[in-house]
């Protein structure tokens, strides 16, 4: 007998809101015992689902995980080459920075030459000024004579072969002072040689590396002209490799000629040093050939040396009877150069009858010179003159034929004979 399948039912009771009457379900139990299996089956898919989910968004997140670690390390390989190129830049800077510090003493050399240089220059002048003036009071004592004349004012010297002629150097002003394309460089400031960017420079460079040298100069000098403009350009990576390459290879060229430069000068230093010690010692010469004209115990009182008549007993040019002639005459032209035989102090400066206008000065080795028919007396009694200073000048004043001095020397108060002491020479 076949067992009839259960017709047993579950009745559900489902509690609504307050107010609303109770509701009832009825299932049958295999359908009520099915409900809770269906629910966890899809509980445990839901589950099952939300795991694989889960579990291939942790493997998306670790494969980008991954991929950001490698671009990391990448980033942080880039910046490690970064930091070694940087590094690299500060070691050339700062070797650029060296080489600008020894730019700096260059320009110092070159300023210390230019000083140089000008020291001989002023030198130079006063010197010329000292000999020209020297010149004039030579000329002017002798008055006429070209014994001892000497113009001070020519050319110091030449010097022939491949070096450039250095002669009269305070003529030539700063500018001749150096050799080569390096003619002005007396013309430098006290500052640096760049700043004021000369025609050497200008003109040994082209203007590309002309360009540099100006911004060289702008970037050693602190205080430049804030005036600036140009339109922007960006500077990508390798720029300042090239521009670090481009300035020492700027630097080494301004070196040479700063190198150059300065051998310039210093070899016109030496040449102009050489012509001061030729114009020295051409002056040095002169000084002496005067220092030992003026030695002599007396010196020839005029310019000219043409002895008219003698000392002692003659003919007077007069009365035309032999008679005495205490002094000599020297013949000259009215207005000619009188000077002092020796140093002394004037007694008299007057005129007499048969003198004319005489001077006489005593010496302090008892000797007295006497100096008559004088044109024009320059000095007065009382008056202490030097030995070559001008007194007077000649004439033809009192018993005169012509235009002569009559020179005397008096000893012990007697006239002795002046060719003594003196020589016409």
């Amino acid at each position: 007998m076949k067992s009839q399948p259960s017709q047993e039912k579950i009745t559900l009771l489902v509690m609504r809101e307050a107010g609303r009457p109770v509701k009832q379900l009825q299932m049958s139990k295999p359908f009520a015992l099915a409900l809770p299996a269906a629910a966890a089956l899809s509980l445990s898919s839901l589950v099952t689902s939300m795991h694989i989910h889960a579990s291939r968004s942790i493997a998306e997140l670790e494969a980008e995980a991954a991929a950001l670690s490698l671009t990391n390390i990448r980033m942080e390989l880039k910046v490690a080459d970064k930091d070694q190129a940087l590094q690299q830049l500060r070691g050339q800077v700062s070797e650029l920075s060296e080489e600008a510090e020894s730019i700096k003493d260059k320009l110092k050399s070159v300023t210390e030459l230019e000083e140089q240089l000008q020291s001989l220059i002023n030198k130079e002048t006063t010197s010329s000024a000292a000999g020209s003036g020297s010149s004039a009071a030579i000329r002017t004592e002798n008055a006429g004579s070209k014994t001892y004349s000497a113009d001070t004012s020519t050319s110091a010297t030449s010097f022939k072969g491949s070096q450039p002629v250095v002669a009269d150097l305070p003529d030539t002003g700063a500018g001749t002072a150096a050799a080569g394309s390096y003619g002005k460089v007396s013309r430098l400031s006290a500052g640096p040689f760049i700043r004021e960017q000369p025609e050497a420079l200008s003109a040994a460079v082209s203007p590309a590396v002309n360009f540099r040298i100006r911004a060289a100069a702008t970037a050693l000098n602190p205080t430049a002209n804030p005036q600036v403009g140009g339109e922007y350009v960006a500077v990508y990576e390798n720029d300042p490799q090239r521009l670090v390459e481009e300035t020492k290879d700027d630097f080494e060229e301004i070196h040479s000629i700063m190198d150059e430069m300065i051998s310039s000068i210093s070899s016109t230093i030496t040449q102009a040093e050489k012509a001061h010690k030729t114009r020295a010692e051409f002056q040095a010469k002169q000084a002496q050939e005067k220092q030992a004209r003026l030695a002599r115990a007396v010196m020839w009182p005029t310019g000219s040396k043409v002895i008219t008549s003698s000392f002692g007993y003659r003919s007077d040019p007069f009365k035309g009877v032999s008679a005495y002639h205490s002094g000599i005459d020297i013949a000259g032209n009215i207005g000619d150069a009188v000077y002092a035989a020796l140093g002394g102090v004037v007694t008299s400066a007057e005129q007499m009858g048969a003198r004319g206008k005489y001077i006489i000065i005593k010496h302090d080795n008892g000797l007295e010179t006497w100096y008559m028919h004088l044109n024009q007396m320059i000095v007065t009694p009382g008056e202490r003159v030097g030995k070559g200073e001008q007194i007077g000048m000649l004439g033809s004043t009192g018993r005169s034929t012509g235009p002569h001095l009559h020179f005397q020397v008096v000893k012990q108060n007697k006239p002795v004979n002046p060719l003594n002491y003196v020589k016409p020479s």
